[in-house]
């Protein structure tokens, strides 16, 4: 015979009941109302620039050139390696950061006035950057840096996503500023 449970009476096990069905319907919410936020995010930064289309476009364009203003290559113990040229490759690198990561950035697609590049990585979550160039006139051009973050069906991914602003704008308004300083010297 097994012992009895003096605190799994009738009254005990209906609340237990109960406690359990209201933090599984809060749970149920929390990840339906999840699934109505977006998957992509946007954060958008932009910046004049006493310099011509041109200089700034080579900045973006040659990844030899982002150490001048993109943090992770601006890190003492991060590597790059430029990768051939290829049909689908404009032009790439693949970088490893002081953790160890490896992150390719590729130059997907460019016209006169966008300049678009995948960052490819072993994260989840996909990332490109869109560049638009705006030529105000000979020596000077407004860049607007679209960061286009994806983040799958994940609510706890899409919760993040609200937040990607506050957290990561920081650092590209400060990415932007090395930028204005490497394209107007």
């Amino acid at each position: 015979m097994l012992p009895q449970l003096k605190f799994l009476n009738g009254s005990n096990m209906k609340k237990i009941i109960i406690f359990l069905s209201f933090i599984l319907c809060v749970f149920f919410v929390i990840f339906f109302v999840c699934l109505l936020l977006p998957s992509k995010v946007t954060v958008a930064k932009s910046v004049e620039i006493n310099a011509s289309s041109i200089e700034v476009r080579n900045q973006i364009e040659d990844f030899s050139q982002w150490k001048n203003w993109y943090p992770a290559f601006k890190e003492k113990d991060s590597t790059g390696v430029q990768q051939p040229v290829s049909k689908n490759n404009l032009n790439s690198v693949t970088f490893t950061d002081t953790k160890g990561n490896k992150i390719t950035l590729v130059l997907a697609d460019t016209t006169q006035t966008e300049i678009k590049i995948n960052l490819v990585s072993s994260s989840s979550v996909k990332v490109d950057y869109q560049f638009i160039l705006k030529p105000k006139s000979d020596h000077e051009t407004e860049l607007i840096w679209n960061v286009n973050t994806y983040l799958g069906w994940s609510p706890w991914k899409r919760i993040e996503g609200i937040f990607l602003d506050k957290f990561s704008g920081p650092q590209y308004e400060g990415a932007l500023k090395d930028l204005k300083d490497a394209a107007e010297h």
